[in-house]
Parts: C-alpha cells; structure tokens; sequence
C-alpha cells in the first residue's frame, strides 16, 4: 500500500458503517443523516488512533515512521472538529443533547480535547512544536512538575478510557437499535475491539521487547 492508498482506506473507513446507518434509516439525506455520518466518522477516526498508535507494518511502509507520528498527533484535532459538528448539527436538528446518551458524547468530547491539549503541548512531535513559546513552556512544565516524556505517556495513555464511554454513546443512540440495525452495530464494535486490540498487543510486545533487551545487556 502507498501513501496515496493509505490515506484513502483511512478516510473512507467509516462509510462501510455509514452506508449499513442509512440503509435502516431510508437512506436519510438531510441534516439527521449529516448528524449520523459525522458521529460515525468521529468514532471510526478515534478508534483508528489506536490502529496508529501500535504502528501497524502496513501504515509504516505506506508512510513511514515519522509521517505515521505526524498523522497520529494531527488526527485529534481532526476528531474533535468532526464531533462538534456532530453535536452541533443534533442541535440544529432539535434532538436531545440533554439525555445520557448525549452526556457520554460530551464527555469523551471534554476528555479528547484535554487529551489534545496535553499532547500538543507536552507530547507532539508535530510542527507547532518547533515554535518557541511551547519550546520553552513545555521545559518549565517539566522542570516544575517532574513531569517527562515517559511519565506523559503514561498520562496519555489514559485516552484508553475514552473508547468505552464513545461506544456507550454509539450503542444508546436510536439509530444503533440492534433489532433494526445488526449489522452496523457489530461494524463498530468490531472496529473497535480490532484497534483496541492492536494497540495493547503492540504495548504488551513493546514491554516484553524492552525487557530481554535489558536482560541480554546484564
């Protein structure tokens, strides 16, 4: 696969669940089916981060390591637009943004965007970080609070929390009623436990790969 093929299974992932939404919805072309397309999106993409994050061999020889890098810390921003879109447009559209369904979809909203915060200031191996101003607050960040990098990604790693709560919004909303819509509510779980899955394989691995290296150099 080549970067060209890579960025299209990426951002075409989510319309093999978006097509399965609208075919029990009546094929709903209209703000609602907009509302749908953009909350499946967003879950597919942030599911996808854990894909990213074990460093599948397929994505590094599609983009290589730094670009993969890049694209994983860039993504979030990306998620977070989609998602306020989405509730935004559930607004315009009169649906209830009050329900627990609702308030799981701002909660994962609220933790992402911390989890964004976070990363681009303490974590990101982006461009922004090149800027002097984040330079220099990242060093007092860490000097004040003993804060580094394998601290902070133990911290980040707690985006692992925000997967659950993101399907507990999938499932309790109308349109994933599993008696009219089977299909697509597997799709997403699916989805997510493969990413899931990769991502603490490649954590596990990591570990026991660290540790017989340490045990060899004794």
């Amino acid at each position: 696969m080549n970067k060209t093929g890579f960025y299209l299974a990426y951002f075409l992932s989510p319309i093999v669940p978006i097509a399965f939404y609208f075919t029990t919805l009546g094929w709903p072309i209209n703000l609602y089916g907009l509302s749908v397309s953009l909350g499946i999106a967003a879950f597919m993409f942030l599911c996808g981060q854990f894909m990213l994050a074990s460093r599948p061999v397929w994505a590094i020889k599609a983009l290589g390591l730094k670009n993969l890098t890049r694209f994983h810390s860039t993504m979030p921003i990306v998620i977070v637009g989609i998602a306020v879109a989405h509730r935004i447009s559930k607004q315009v559209v009169g649906l209830d943004t009050e329900s627990t369904q609702a308030d799981f979809g701002a909660a994962v909203l609220v933790l992402l965007s911390a989890v964004i915060v976070f990363t681009v200031l303490l974590m990101a191996t982006t461009f922004w970080q090149k800027l002097e101003f984040l330079k220099k607050f990242k060093a007092w960040v860490y000097g004040k609070t003993g804060l580094d990098y394998k601290k902070s990604r133990v911290l980040h790693n707690l985006t692992l929390l925000i997967a659950p709560l993101l399907l507990i919004h999938v499932l309790l909303a109308s349109s994933s009623d599993f008696a009219a819509n089977p299909i697509g509510f597997f799709v997403m779980i699916a989805w997510m436990l493969v990413s899931l899955g990769s991502y603490l394989r490649y954590r596990i691995n990591g570990r026991s790969a660290k540790a017989e290296k340490r045990q060899a150099a004794k």
